[in-house]
């Protein structure tokens, strides 16, 4: 598990280094008339990647050094519990393994929403911001759960005003 983390973690961090020469091509504040310039989000969100990849990163190797001696300094071994080992009627969660994975919604939301924020940003040019807000909130808000029709068009309609509010009453940007 912990080699899957190191992966994901370099591949953040090599996402930023490759999209960090791009986000610089954008026009600074100082090229246009607004506020703040089209190069300030992308810029943020490359510098948080490299962030929070280089954290995540220093987070395993700590652990995984902890975890390496921490059975050398308690003087206990973990073993892995085979199933005869389980007393009757007990169920591989009660012996703190992970269950078996199915390609149930739960287990692949992240990738629904990632290909959400691709088919937003597609649908934001076609149909404009607005509609686009409000179809990604809608979408993102029955993934992660909503069921209350009630909850959902309150979250839907909030969000589409924030978002028209913030960028262009408080800064000026134009939206498509």
């Amino acid at each position: 598990m912990q080699a899957r983390i190191y992966i994901f973690a370099v591949a953040v961090i090599l996402l930023a280094l490759a999209s960090l020469p791009l986000t610089l091509q954008f026009p600074s504040s100082a090229q246009v008339s607004t506020f703040i310039g089209p190069r300030v989000w992308p810029l943020l969100l490359t510098v948080l990647l490299l962030l929070f990849g280089g954290a995540l990163l220093v987070m395993t190797w700590r652990d995984g050094r902890r975890r390496a001696q921490q059975p050398l300094q308690d003087g206990i071994v973990q073993h892995a519990i085979s199933p005869d080992d389980l007393p009757t009627g007990a169920s591989e969660s009660d012996t703190g393994e992970a269950p078996a994975r199915t390609l149930s919604l739960a287990a692949t939301r992240h990738w629904w929403l990632m290909a959400a924020t691709v088919g937003y940003t597609l649908l934001m040019s076609i149909i404009g911001f607005v509609a686009a807000s409000a179809i990604f909130t809608l979408l993102c808000t029955l993934l992660l759960g909503a069921r209350s029709w009630l909850v959902i068009v309150i979250t839907v309609v909030v969000a589409v005003v924030l978002m028209q509010g913030v960028f262009v009453t408080l800064l000026g940007i134009p939206l498509p």
